[in-house]
């Protein structure tokens, strides 16, 4: 039988305490006490169930506590820095501490006989421990490191990250010889680990086509003979198993989002009690008290929710009784007192334990300075083989293999070449639409034509995108996996309702690591800054690849191949919708951003996901059997209207109008015929359906697919004489039950998604989008602007809505050179009723002063930052020093031509790997407040250890020492920095901000690569040659570190400050590129 339970008041203690997470959990057996460690190494007792806070102590190393185990007189932890393992008294005082010689990684959580604890750590290596006195009894080594420990009747298991599950003798450690000792029991690590007489319950990872996933059930084995069960399902994806005490055949499953099922696992045929707790953070912890009237879930946010199965109108007691009296904290021993002296020895106050080098240690590096250092290059011995001297000049013929190809005029074709910022002999006076135009290739425009990015010596910086684009309104970069997506990206961002929606998105804490509605905002916001400077769309592409493979929808990601691209952008539309409306969903707390008419009084009533307030079409489908008029109703709910065309009609037939309005209206409606067996007649026949919709429930937002698959359909988009099919706005009428609504809405057409083709068959797409801020531009064609990829161009209404058979008017020699594949049209009547007060609109500061990591084996020794205090927030104006390294997610492509040739196709994707951030002023001037390397869930390939100092393992979270931070979370704790005025100095920080995909405005950006260069000479220095010269040290000298980087890019700065003030700076940085050019080789410089 399963307990039935039901909620009560959460314990909030922690909570408004300011602690994070509630990491682990434990029962007091014997008192009304609850036991919770806690995301900083400390462990808490909490008392009653209004949780008064009472004894707390650390475990060790300072990181999140990962068990807590508690007894009738003890208190056994330990934490995730895997110092060791303790046990206390319940007053707080220390009994044992147990250090194994490498990081302890489980432990178990009861005894085999009254003493014998069991332990693991990652050499790796199984010990047996007193557990009276936390000496080691006995000590065996184990084929893989174990991540938990159980005992059972006879036997005690182990599970490993190799996702075995081993069986070992309880006196010994060692496996088990008679029988099967171990089972595979998930392809990528073990989650949690429950025995139960006979049989053991395991949850966990697999991998599936190269990532991990969870395993969305929980596996069963009988223990005698390892066999797999039948599994328990639970689609949610369990994260935590717990044993229901004096239920032993009842298991609790609790999921990371909050659902919990109470199941029964002995009789199949008993319906299982499943809660959702009501929290919008993610469950870290669980426990059941001893007599399992309680459940405990702790909480990223430090609240602490219960489950109880006691009745209502009893006194609630975690263990069923009032238990022992509360234990207060043990007072420590007064420290002892010293009368000083001048012959009082040092000694008799010790020494704090270290683990670290002392200042005494340090031995200064020495670098030699002077005129014969650094010493010059040396001559090749070939020249020194054959070198003659004559009155003390030396002379020698250049070698065949030291020839180069000197005093030659490289001549290359000027036809259509990629325009760069470092061309000395560029027209910044031709417009793009002047260039000549060969007819017999294309009769495509050139704005509508295919744009590409070419590539310097200099990379994609060198680029011209200025040329492409002189209006305030930004484009989007192509050489990204998945930009076809652009098009869409701008319609979104320049329909303002989904892009306030997208904005305010990002102020939340989405728990998601992969999330559009996320990616969509970070996009918006910088299409926003950036004001006419392209922008590139990378962290939403690669977003859109992994929940592309999560869903199997492997059409959606563009390989590179010539693909019907009008077809590809309407699935990926409904796609992207689909995903902004579950990915935006807060129910039952979604804000009211559109309330209907029809709905006014229900103010109380619980509303959509905004984008279903926004874009839904909350219809009812009426279905009609011919055959007996039977009628019955289904809820038809739709964000996207796919169009529908008039078929061709015999003369007996009525006419059906075949204008824009009629169509979309039709589309709304959607009569269709199928056949069926109705319920009512029990005759096989004709069903009609259509849907029924009062104008009023018409959404704000129209979003449409125009489904043009046929030559039938796109005759209907071809201008004609009488003018163009494609309307600016139109007039709608809804339908309730057969019969035309009065009421009328009208809709402005927004933007329009097209495919553009060429009679050589390739094809690509641009958005038509009426920009709103435009709409009160004087000087303009109107407020049509058209987008093509980077390619920005103002056009006139006229040629929106235009749909030619004809370009340049000339006869189109192939078929559909402009297809229209979605629309959107905005209802003009209540854009006024819009309400977005209740969205968030502001990111919390509080990031900046968290130190957050995910890293399981974080190595304390390595943090070298301090998160800022709330006094230290910046302000608009404050300095801050910047750097980060990238890892390559894929090669570079490369066109290699039969002349010898190459030419970059796509350049190597990078990814953001580490990033840290410095304090520029004030008396902690240097010390980062950011340091945090990037955990990815893609294969990485290649870390650029040269380049970057990341190695393999740096950025997983199971084995990283450092402090490992999801991308979402650096993101935006970069545009906090952003938003709150700091300004940035670093070197080389345009590539920087590119890669992550921020916009800075250029007056709070101070680079180093721009303050030290003088223009005429187009060499830019590097920055380990600047540190060398200009302040006498040596960096980079192994590998990159960030916070060094950024630290020399601070002094830099400081340095040209101190020497603008001196008013020396032009002759220095004149005497710095003499200097360059006789000693620096051409690796020198950036």
């Amino acid at each position: 039988m399963v307990l039935s339970y039901q909620p009560v008041q959460p314990i909030t203690t922690l909570h408004d305490a300011g602690i994070q997470a509630v990491t682990a959990l434990s029962f007091d057996p014997v008192s009304d006490s609850l036991w919770a460690g806690i995301d900083s190494g400390i462990v808490i007792a909490l008392h009653t169930v209004q949780g008064l806070r009472g004894v707390s102590f650390p475990v060790g190393g300072g990181l999140a506590v990962k068990q807590v185990t508690v007894g009738d007189n003890y208190v056994r932890a330990f934490g995730l820095a895997g110092e060791g393992l303790g046990s206390w008294a319940k007053g707080g005082m220390n009994k044992w501490y147990f250090r194994p010689v490498s990081a302890l990684t489980a432990a178990s959580s009861s005894t085999f006989t009254p003493n014998l604890l069991a332990t693991a750590s990652s050499t790796p290596e199984l010990a047996l421990l007193n557990a009276s006195t936390g000496s080691t009894v006995r000590q065996a080594p184990v084929p893989s490191v174990i991540t938990h420990l159980q005992f059972s009747l006879s036997n005690l298991l182990s599970a490993s990250i190799d996702g075995l599950v081993r069986v070992h003798d309880p006196r010994s450690g060692i496996r088990r010889e008679n029988g099967e000792a171990s089972v595979q029991a998930h392809s990528s690590g073990v989650q949690d680990l429950q025995v139960t007489g006979n049989f053991f319950f395991t949850i966990g990872r697999s991998l599936r086509r190269g990532h991990e996933f969870p395993d969305p059930l929980v596996k069963v084995y009988d223990l005698r003979n390892m066999r797999p069960l039948p599994p328990i399902p639970f689609s949610d994806g369990p994260s935590f198993i717990n044993l229901l005490p004096k239920h032993s055949s009842s298991l609790v499953v609790t999921s990371a989002q909050g659902l919990v099922n109470v199941v029964d696992v002995s009789d199949a045929t008993n319906a299982s009690g499943f809660y959702q707790l009501e929290t919008a953070a993610y469950i870290t912890s669980v426990a059941l008290s001893s007599s399992g009237s309680f459940i405990g879930f702790g909480d990223a946010t430090g609240a602490i929710h219960l489950l109880t199965a006691a009745d209502e109108f009893s006194e609630l007691y975690f263990n069923g009784f009032e238990g022992q009296p509360i234990e207060h904290a043990d007072v420590p021993e007064p420290l002892p007192n010293i009368t000083w002296t001048d012959s009082t020895p040092l000694n008799s106050i010790g020494m704090p334990h270290y683990n670290a080098l002392l200042l005494s240690s340090w031995t200064p590096r020495f670098v030699s300075h002077g005129s014969h250092y650094p010493p010059p290059p040396k001559i090749p011995p070939q020249i020194l083989n054959t070198m003659k001297v004559n009155e003390n000049i030396a002379y020698a013929a250049l070698p065949k293999e030291l020839r180069g190809r000197r005093n030659r005029v490289q001549v290359t074709n000027t036809k259509d070449q990629g325009r760069f910022r470092s061309g000395k002999n560029r027209r910044d006076d031709i417009d793009l639409e002047a260039l000549s135009i060969d007819d017999s290739v294309e009769e495509v425009p050139r704005m509508y034509r295919k744009v590409e990015i070419e590539y310097s010596k200099f990379g994609v910086e060198d680029f011209d995108f200025g040329f492409y684009n002189k209006t305030p309104y930004s484009g989007l970069e192509t050489h990204i996996l998945n930009s076809y997506t652009n098009p869409v990206l701008q319609v979104m961002h320049y329909t303002l309702p989904i892009r306030r929606l997208a904005k305010s998105h990002t102020t939340t804490n989405c728990p998601r690591e992969h999330c559009l509605l996320c990616e969509l905002g970070f996009v918006v916001r910088m299409l926003d800054d950036a004001r006419g400077t392209n922008c590139q769309s990378s962290n939403f592409c690669r977003v859109i690849g992994v929940l592309a493979q999560a869903r199997n929808q492997l059409d959606l990601i563009d390989y590179g191949r010539e693909a019907p691209y009008d077809q590809m952008i309407q699935s990926f539309h409904r796609f992207l919708v689909d995903h902004l409306s579950l990915e935006g969903n807060s129910f039952p707390y979604n804000p009211v951003i559109y309330q209907r008419d029809l709905f006014s009084s229900g103010t109380n009533s619980l509303a959509a996901a905004p984008i279903t307030q926004l874009l839904g079409i909350d219809a009812k489908n009426i279905v009609t059997c011919l055959n007996c008029k039977a009628v019955r109703e289904k809820e038809n709910m739709t964000h996207i209207i796919d169009m529908m065309y008039p078929r061709p009609m015999s003369q007996n037939e009525p006419y059906v109008s075949s204008d824009f309005t009629s169509i979309i209206r039709n589309s709304i409606i959607r009569e269709m015929s199928h056949k069926a067996t109705c319920q009512t007649c029990k005759h096989f026949g004709t069903f009609i359906s259509r849907r029924s919709i009062s104008t009023a429930d018409l959404p704000p937002i129209l979003a449409i697919n125009t489904s043009i698959y046929s030559e039938e359909s796109m005759k209907f988009w071809l201008d004609t004489r009488q003018g163009a099919f494609l309307q600016s706005q139109i007039e709608l009428q809804g339908e309730i039950d057969g019969v035309e609504d009065p009421e009328i809405a009208t809709y402005e057409l927004r933007a329009v998604v097209c495919q553009i083709t060429t009679k050589t068959k390739q094809s690509h797409l641009v958005a038509l989008i009426k920009v709103p801020d435009a709409e009160t531009t004087a000087n303009t064609k109107g407020p049509w602007y058209l987008f093509n990829d980077f390619a920005v161009r103002n056009i006139s209404e006229e040629e929106a809505l235009s749909c030619p058979g004809t370009w340049k008017g000339r006869l189109n020699c192939y078929r559909d050179p402009t297809k229209p594949s979605i629309l959107y049209l905005e209802r003009t009547d209540v854009r006024d009723k819009l309400d977005f007060r209740g969205l968030p609109d502001e990111l919390d500061p509080s990031i900046l002063s968290q130190d957050t990591s995910i890293s399981m084996n974080r190595d304390k020794t390595l943090i070298k930052h301090e998160p800022l205090r709330f006094e230290e927030l910046p302000t608009p104006g404050t300095l801050v020093a910047i750097d980060a390294e990238f890892v390559s997610m894929q090669q570079e492509e490369i066109d290699y031509r039969s002349d010898g040739t190459s030419r970059v196709l796509r350049p190597a994707r990078l990814s953001l790997a580490r990033v840290s951030v410095l304090r520029g002023d004030g008396p902690k001037e240097g010390v980062p407040f950011i340091d945090d390397h990037i955990h990815t869930s893609e294969a990485i390939v290649d870390y650029l250890t040269e380049f970057s100092g990341i190695n393999h393992g740096d950025l997983d979270p199971h084995v990283s020492p450092f402090t490992l931070t999801p991308l979402k979370l650096v993101y935006k704790k970069l545009r906090l920095l952003v938003d709150r005025g700091c300004i940035f100095v670093g070197h080389g920080l345009s590539k920087d901000f590119r890669i992550i995909n921020i916009y800075v405005p250029p007056e709070r950006v101070i680079d180093t690569v721009d303050l030290y260069f003088i223009s005429s000479r187009q060499r830019r220095l590097s920055l380990r040659f600047l540190v060398w010269y200009i302040l006498g040290e040596n960096i980079q000298t192994d590998t990159h570190d960030s916070i060094e980087d950024a630290n020399s890019a601070l002094r830099l700065y400081k340095a040209y400050q101190d020497m603008e003030d001196r008013g020396v700076f032009d002759e220095k940085l004149e005497e710095l590129y003499r200097e360059g050019r006789q000693y620096v080789s051409r690796c020198a410089y950036g």
